[in-house]
């Protein structure tokens, strides 16, 4: 039997999800889902505004695919925006929290859903942003750069699994201004030298 064809397209791709999300509903469930469900109406009125196309949802997930990088990025930061304005108030009986990753990337059309790299990658940003933040690929930001009145801070090259991708967070209030991966890296190849160097002096010390 001839495989099936695997149609492919270039996506930009937009993933969220709830921080925390376990232990709200275990502190209590029937108001984490009320809240849930009007965060929820704002991400889809956003979505709408920027022509974003939501094709997935897990609960407090939610992925969507976008026409442009530069639409991904605007939406994201008035929704981070939008949240933060709402937890500001008392209203709330829960104020959820929410990270955003975006990339763009090579996807596999499923029907109406998409797989593949593409997705996976904005899955690994969204789980490397910060709480109330955005992070993005080097493929978006290159898109977006010089095109809107962000800050960019580069995080570095990351790599989970056997997904290898350039971060950048989005500097937006609040947000901590986080050092690259290779300056982690070089910080943590000190640690380990300094006290290797240390017990070297002492022992040659010990033998003169």
């Amino acid at each position: 039997m001839p495989n099936k064809k695997i149609n492919r397209k270039i996506a930009v791709i937009f993933a969220t999800d709830v921080v925390g999300y376990s232990k709200h509903m275990e502190a209590n469930e029937s108001e984490t889902i009320v809240n849930l469900r009007e965060c929820e109406a704002i991400l889809k009125g956003l979505f709408s505004k920027y022509e974003g196309r939501l094709f997935n949802t897990g609960g407090d997930s939610f992925l969507a695919e976008f026409p442009s990088a530069v639409s991904a990025v605007e939406c994201a930061v008035e929704f981070q925006n939008a949240i933060k304005e709402r937890n500001s108030n008392d209203d709330p009986s829960v104020k959820l929290d929410f990270r955003i990753g975006i990339n763009s990337g090579d996807v596999i059309i499923e029907k109406e859903n998409l797989l593949g790299d593409g997705v996976n990658i904005a899955a690994r940003l969204e789980a490397l942003s910060q709480t109330g933040g955005v992070t993005i690929s080097k493929s978006i930001h290159d898109f977006v750069k010089g095109k809107t009145k962000f800050e960019f801070n580069d995080v570095g090259l990351q790599k989970v699994k056997q997904n290898e991708f350039h971060a950048f967070d989005i500097l937006l209030k609040g947000s901590q201004k986080r050092k690259s991966q290779k300056s982690v890296g070089k910080n943590k190849n000190l640690i380990v030298i300094a006290p290797l160097t240390a017990l070297c002096v002492i022992a040659v010390s010990i033998f003169y």
